[in-house]
């Protein structure tokens, strides 16, 4: 007797599932290589800033060390001819916007100490430092300037002691802090003398030149 056989029909593969492990590997791969990206821009954010930093105290100990050179002027006998002339006992007690270089905020030349010059008296001496330290500020720091304030203690000024403030524009983290389609929001740093402008970070140290 003759019997057909029903031919045997291997079962359906499914087909597809190696698309779907590429693309899902694919997303892991893409998350990482952002989340590497991020910590990259953050690293070199953070890197820049120290850098700003370290240079902003650089610029301080400039502006000490000269002190130290020449503290003639730095006496209880020349507070009356400081008040009157102030950069010529490194004195300039101004806030930020104040400090401004560009904007009358930068001692005259004394015309002296360089070749062809008379030498420079004490008081000659420290207009000129603190001239070329504010100008080295503007050259060196973004929105870099200075500022020097006297030091009361008891409600006396100590005429040998001196506020160094060193001031720079510093925007952290406003890539990350601001809402969409408004301006970043920049920090205000409460210990920047005078007027406290968003942005500007401030370096203060009290010396005894």
């Amino acid at each position: 007797m003759f019997t057909h056989d029903t031919p045997f029909t291997p079962p359906l593969q499914e087909k597809g599932a190696s698309l779907i492990e590429v693309l899902i590997t694919l997303l892991v791969v893409a998350v990482g290589l952002l989340g590497a990206a991020g910590l990259q821009l953050a690293s070199t954010r953070y890197q820049l800033t120290s850098s700003v930093r370290a240079q902003a105290l650089g610029q301080a100990d400039f502006i000490i060390e000269k002190m130290r050179v020449n503290n003639a002027n730095l006496r209880f006998a020349n507070l009356t001819a400081a008040a009157a002339a102030p950069e010529t006992a490194y004195l300039a007690e101004d806030g930020y916007t104040e400090a401004d270089p560009d904007n009358g905020a930068l001692p005259d030349d004394p015309e002296c100490g360089l070749a062809d010059q008379a030498v420079c008296t004490a008081a000659q001496a420290a207009q000129r430092d603190l001239r070329e330290w504010r100008q080295s500020l503007a050259r060196e720091l973004p929105g870099g300037r200075g500022s020097l304030f006297a030091v009361a203690a008891g409600g006396v000024t100590e005429p040998n002691a001196r506020r160094v403030v060193v001031m720079w524009r510093e925007k952290a983290e406003a890539a990350t802090q601001n809402d969409p389609g408004q301006a970043a929001a920049e920090a205000v740093d409460a210990g920047c003398p005078g007027d406290q402008v968003p942005g500007i970070r401030c370096l203060n140290l009290w010396v005894t030149p």
